[in-house]
Parts: structure tokens; sequence; C-alpha cells
């Protein structure tokens, strides 16, 4: 049965196996190349899908330029002429005017510039930067400019300074006695106590003090009892009894002692052998130097006293400083032992040497001190106030610019005397020839041909940049339209709507929130106060090329100029 089985099995195999074989295919197998040509079109189609892809990549990365040929092709062909052209004409004070022909800046008037197409602009003579800016810009910036003006300004100098002794009110008594006299009594006992002139201020007892007042008694009663009828040759001879008591009279004087006091001697006629010492002024005791009991020579100091209802102030000024002082300014001082109170008077004194080990000069003013509120050795914070005008930086240039000139407006000016163009600020002669102008009755300058009519236009702001500086005035720029670069200043001038130029300008001193002006800006200009920090950072990502101080501009970007003109820098209007 298990044979009968087992020969079965391969026989069910053998019917079941037909029925597993798969199909054969219908067609006839594919050869090589069959097979290489669909390799190839499989790449193929790969191919043309990354080079479409970069294509469009292309075509997002160039596409100004190939819009820019695009205008080219379509452009018609009367612009072909100027396009071809490699330089174009611009004007240097509005960037915004560029033509493709010479001619005059349709805004100021000026001769335009000419240069190669896509060069940068080189900037007028003192401008560093330049920029012009939408209106709606200068909005979202917050742009503000104020006008530059005249004002009163002056330099504080603040130092520290001690109050000290009036010394034209410090009386030394010495004395005066001949050899060496012995002090029997002391009136005054410590220092600082209060007396009053003429008060006895130490009795003295002088061996020859008493002498010599034994000779005036003596003197006194020759006097008496001489007869009256002498002949001329015996007065000549011994003298009148007036002369001889006249003689001792001076020679107690020079020891001391006063004509009240001789004139009690004479009185009481006899003589005191203890003199009292007086004190020749009302104040107190500075400095006692004597005690009872103790011998004191000609010459010796005894007392000091000093009279404190006037005292001395006395500052300490670097030499950086003190030349900025001068005699009758007005000068202020203030001690912590009255907060908030001020003590005020003029410089009396300048001392005429420099201490060497402080590198300070003394500066002294005089204050009354009635009440006795001051005392000497108090510290004191002194202040003085300098007029700008009157400081050296600004005397000196003011020297430099020739002899003062008037207060009163003159009739006419001439080229020397006016100096620079009101309406550019450019020196006269700067861009040729100056022409002359006919301004509200007088002759005025300026630097060229387009100068005249904006300054006929608006006489009043141009003309005011011609007057001589208000008196004790200087020119004055707000503190939040100056730059600070660690190596130069710079203010941003609006020179037209939206165009400001970065000029650099040297300034004195700080003073409040604003700073005096000695070069770079006039008055009238405009001057950006607010945002300023914003052109600044938006000049340093468009950078121009600055115009070296002295030097014209390079060829090819001055301004269309006769052969007989001079080069001069670029003109600012």
């Amino acid at each position: 049965m298990s044979s009968e089985m087992n020969s079965r099995e391969p026989n069910a195999a053998l019917a079941e196996e037909p029925a597993r074989t798969p199909l054969a295919p219908s067609g006839p197998p594919l050869t090589r190349w069959q097979k290489f040509r669909m390799v190839v079109k499989v790449v193929e189609l790969r191919l043309r899908f990354i080079a479409l892809m970069a294509a469009t990549g292309l075509v997002f990365g160039y596409w100004d330029t190939i819009w820019n040929h695009y205008e080219k092709w379509t452009r018609p062909p009367g612009e072909a002429h100027a396009e071809s052209s490699d330089v174009e004409f611009f004007c240097p004070m509005h960037p915004t005017v560029i033509q493709p022909e010479p001619g005059s800046c349709p805004i100021c008037g000026m001769p335009l510039s000419k240069r190669k197409v896509g060069e940068k602009e080189t900037l007028p003579l003192g401008v560093v930067s330049r920029i012009a800016l939408a209106p709606m810009r200068v909005a979202q910036a917050g742009i503000q400019t104020s006008e530059v003006s005249y004002a009163p300004l002056s330099e504080a100098i603040t130092t520290v300074g001690s109050v000290s002794y009036d010394e034209r009110r410090l009386a030394r008594i010495s004395s005066k006695a001949k050899g060496m006299s012995r002090i029997e009594k002391l009136h005054v006992n410590f220092n600082g106590d209060s007396v009053k002139a003429g008060a006895p201020l130490a009795n003295l007892y002088s061996p020859e003090l008493n002498q010599a007042i034994q000779e005036l008694l003596l003197a006194q009663r020759s006097a008496k009892e001489r007869p009256q009828a002498q002949s001329a040759f015996v007065r000549s001879l011994l003298g009148s009894e007036v002369e001889m008591v006249n003689r001792v009279r001076e020679k107690l004087s020079r020891w001391g002692i006063t004509a009240k006091q001789v004139d009690e001697i004479l009185a009481k006629g006899k003589a005191e052998y203890i003199v009292p010492i007086l004190s020749p002024i009302t104040g107190i005791v500075a400095r006692k130097n004597v005690f009872e009991g103790q011998y004191v020579a000609e010459g010796d100091t005894m007392f000091e006293i000093a009279d404190l209802s006037h005292v001395w102030v006395q500052a300490q000024v670097y030499e950086n400083q003190f030349s900025a002082l001068k005699l009758g300014q007005a000068v202020e001082a203030s001690v912590e032992a009255y907060p908030g109170e001020t003590f005020r008077g003029k410089v009396a004194f300048i001392a005429p040497a420099l201490n060497s080990q402080t590198r300070t000069v003394d500066v002294r003013y005089d204050l009354e001190n009635a009440d006795y509120r001051l005392r000497p050795g108090m510290f004191a914070t002194v202040k003085f106030n300098t007029p700008v005008a009157d400081t050296p930086a600004f005397q000196s240039r003011l020297a430099a610019s020739g002899p003062k000139e008037s207060h009163a407006k003159p009739a006419s000016f001439t080229v020397e005397a006016q100096k620079i163009c009101p309406v550019t600020t450019l020196k006269l002669g700067a861009m040729g020839e100056p022409v002359s102008s006919d301004v509200e009755g007088r002759k005025v300058w300026t630097c060229c041909e387009a100068c005249p009519p904006k300054l006929k236009a608006e006489p009043a702001k141009y003309l005011a940049r011609l007057e001589p500086a208000p008196k004790d005035e200087v020119l004055t720029v707000p503190e939040s339209a100056v730059i600070d670069t660690g190596t130069k200043k710079l203010v941003y001038v609006e020179t037209d709507p939206g165009v400001f130029e970065g000029r650099e300008v040297v300034l004195g001193p700080v003073s409040g929130d604003v700073y005096p002006v000695l070069e770079g800006l006039t008055t009238g200009e405009k001057v950006a106060t607010a945002g300023s920090f914003l052109i600044d950072a938006e000049n340093r990502l468009n950078p121009k090329i600055e115009g070296k101080k002295g030097e014209p501009p390079a060829p090819g970007h001055e301004a269309t100029r006769s052969a007989a003109a001079p080069v001069a820098a670029a003109h600012r209007h």
C-alpha cells in the first residue's frame, strides 16, 4: 500500500507541474541595441529636467540684466546714440540731475560736470559725504533741521579755590624800640580775639623808650623855665623850645608811640615806665607771637591783626585755561558752609607767574564780608564765565581775518572786504572772475553767474552772511547736530530739500546744549538736528569720493569753464 502511494506522488507532481509553468512572452526577446537605446532615453529625460531647472534659476538670477538688454533692443533708434556714449553730464550739487549732453543745471543754473558712465561721484571741496532722500524717507526717519545762528555764549571754567585774608587789610605789629624790650602785660591772650582800632594789645617796657620820654619831658620843662627873650644867635645854637619838643616827638613816633600818647605824657608831666602798644585797625588777632614777661628785640613781630570785613577768594586755574580770563570779568564762588548760595565778584588780579609744581595760576577776586560769614581757610568752588567771543581761539581767528569791521551796514562791498560769496560761501575767485550785483542798494559780489538770481530772490537770507557777528555773540550749532567720529566733527547741512551734505567743522568747547562754530558753517544754513545718525549710516552704506582739501577736482569732474578761468573746487549752492 505504501508502494502504491509512493508511485502516485510522482505522477501527481508531474500532472500539476504544467499548471505552475509561466507563460512564455508573446514577442521575441530584446536585443542589446534595443536595451542601450532604452537606457539613453531614460538619461535624456532626466537631463531635460535638470536643464529646465537650471534655466529657470538663471532667469531669476539675471532678470535685471535680461530686462536691461530687452529695453536696449526695444528702445527707439533716436536714443541709441546717447546710450552709445560712455560719458554723462551731472550737477555736482544736485546728484539727481544727469543729462547725456552738456548744459546747465535746471535747479541752480551752474554748468554741468562731465564724468564716465557708472563712475562714482566726486564731492565738492570741504564736503565729506552727500545723500539725497525722498520726502517719504525723510518723514520716516524723523529728520528735523534748524538754522545756524548767532547767540551769546559763555565758556565756564570751574576750579577750586580758598578764602584768605585781604593782605591790604592785614597789620603786623613789631617792636620798634631799640634794644630789648619786655612785655609787661598782654591785653589779648589768644588768636581770634576781636580788637578795635586804638585798643591796647600789650604793655611794653623799654629802657631806650623810657629815656626818650624823659628827654621829651625835659624839653618841655626847659621851654617853660627858659626866658623868652633870647638873642637870635642863642636860639640858633640851642634851638627853640618848640623845635626841641618836635624832634623828640618825631623820635617817639618812629618807635611806635602815637601823637595822642605823646600828648597824654606831656599833660601828665611825668614819665610812664610802661607804654601800651595799640592796635592800628579793627579786626581779629590772626597771630599772637608773644607772652607776658617775654623779651622782644627790635623788629620782632608781636601781633598780626586782620580785618575780615573784606576777604580774598583765590582760585587755581590750569595753564591751558587761564588765557581765557581777563581782569574785570564776572566770577562767582560757592562754599560748603552755605549750600545753594553764590558769592559774586569780578576778577581783580591774575598772577604773572605760574606755579611750577601745580601748573596753575593764582586768580583772585575781592568780596565784602561785613557779617564775617566767610572765614579764611574755607575751600570754595570758583566758576569763571568767559564770553566765547573773547576766548583766544576766536580772537586769533578774528585777528587773522584782518582789522575789526564796524557793526554798521556798509553801503557796498569790495572783493577784498567781502572775501566770500554769500550764496555758495566759496572764496571769491574760486569759480573765475567775481560777478557784481546790486541788491537793496548795495554792491555785492558773487562767485559766478548762477548766484545773482538766487541772491536777488532771497536777499535777507544771503546778505546776513556778509554782516559782521553781533558783539559778544558767536555762531552756534546744536549739540544734537554734531557727530563726533573721534578724529573730526561732522554736521549734515540740508542744501536742498532732501539733499544733505556731510561737512567737517571746527568747533569750540560745548556750552550747554550748543557748540560755538569756528569754521565750516555760515549763518542761515540748515543742519539736521534729529536723525543725523541715520543720515550718517546711510552715507556709510553708500560712500562717495571725498574732495580733498587744497586739491582741485580730478580731470573729467571739473565744471565747464573758459580756458582762462582757474581750476577751482566744485560749486556749492
